[in-house]
Order: C-alpha cells, then sequence, then structure tokens
C-alpha cells in the first residue's frame, strides 16, 4: 500500500506544488501554536513552582534533622553519666529513693491533707532547685561543681523526706491512740 502512495505523490507531485492553502489556514495554525505555547509555559511555571517547593521542603527538612541532632548531641553531652560516671550512679540510687519515699508520704494525703500539702511545697523547693542546676550544668564550665551541687541537693530532698516521713508515722500513731481512746 505504501508502493501505490508514493507512486500516487510522485505522479501528481506538480498539482501538489501548485496548490498553495489558504491563509487563514496559517493564521489557524498561528493562533494554535501561541495557545500551545502559553499552556506549556504555565506548565513550566506550576513545575518550576514544585520544583522549588520540594527544594524548600528538603531544605527545611534537613534543617529540622540538623537542629534536632545537634540538640540530642549536646544533651547526651551533657548529661551526668558523661560528666561523671560515679554521680550518675548516685543519682540513679537517690532518684529511685525519693521515689519511694515520696510514694510512702502518699499515705499523709489521706490522713492529713493540710499537711501534705505543707510536705509536698518544701519538695517543690527543692526539687525547683534541682531543675535549676540541671540546666546550669550545660552552660557552666565548672560542670564538676554543679554536678556536687545537685547530687547534694538530691541527699538533701531525702533527708527532707526521711524527716517527713517520720513526722507521718507520728501523725499515725497519735490518730490511731485518739481512735482507741474513743472507743
Amino acid at each position: 500500500m505504501s508502493e501505490k502512495l508514493e507512486n500516487f505523490i510522485r505522479n501528481n507531485r506538480k498539482e501538489f506544488d501548485a496548490l498553495e492553502p489558504d491563509e487563514s489556514l496559517w493564521t489557524k495554525l498561528d493562533e494554535r501554536l501561541e495557545e500551545q505555547c502559553i499552556k506549556q509555559n504555565q506548565r513550566n511555571k506550576i513545575r518550576s513552582m514544585f520544583t522549588i517547593g520540594k527544594v524548600a521542603a528538603v531544605f527545611i527538612m534537613v534543617l529540622s534533622i540538623g537542629f534536632i541532632w545537634g540538640h540530642y548531641k549536646t544533651q547526651q553531652a551533657n548529661s551526668l553519666a558523661n560528666i561523671n560516671p560515679e554521680y550518675a550512679a548516685k543519682e540513679v540510687r537517690f532518684s529511685s529513693l525519693i521515689e519511694d519515699k515520696r510514694t510512702e508520704l502518699k499515705t499523709l494525703k489521706k490522713i492529713d491533707p493540710a499537711l501534705y500539702k505543707i510536705f509536698m511545697n518544701e519538695q517543690k523547693k527543692l526539687d525547683k532547685e534541682y531543675t535549676e542546676l540541671k540546666e546550669k550544668l550545660s552552660t557552666t564550665p565548672n560542670q564538676d561543681r554543679i554536678v556536687k551541687a545537685m547530687i547534694r541537693n538530691m541527699q538533701a530532698q531525702i533527708s527532707l523526706l526521711n524527716q517527713q516521713l517520720n513526722i507521718t508515722n507520728e501523725v499515725k500513731e497519735i490518730k490511731s491512740n485518739q481512735d482507741e481512746k474513743s472507743i
């Protein structure tokens, strides 16, 4: 079939060359090409906006990851275990002691809520001081001094809790004696 078409074009070539397309056809083609160029430019603008958006998103992600990593490294470097492992072990031991004693002290809440509130306020003061010391740990050049102050603070918390537990036991004893007398 392609041979027939080739032969037909060869035989009628002069007639094809003699005929010129209408001027309106060229105008329509020109308009269509302009429309396609405009659409293509719009697509290119949208693509470039998406590309810029992708680059910005990657940039933000890299910054975020860098910030998180840097913050983690700073915290890790300033952890008590990295500064002084011996003190870190003491901190763990004291923390668990403090938690145990606070749990034990919660029985006072049922017996004498006002006294329990006073005790908690005293504990909060020492907790606040400990938190401040921990924050100073990352900014102070003499970290060993701060670590020792943190350990002393925890010892003071344990001492305070022991005193509070002694008072709690006395209050319980007095209450039980009063209950026995009233019976």
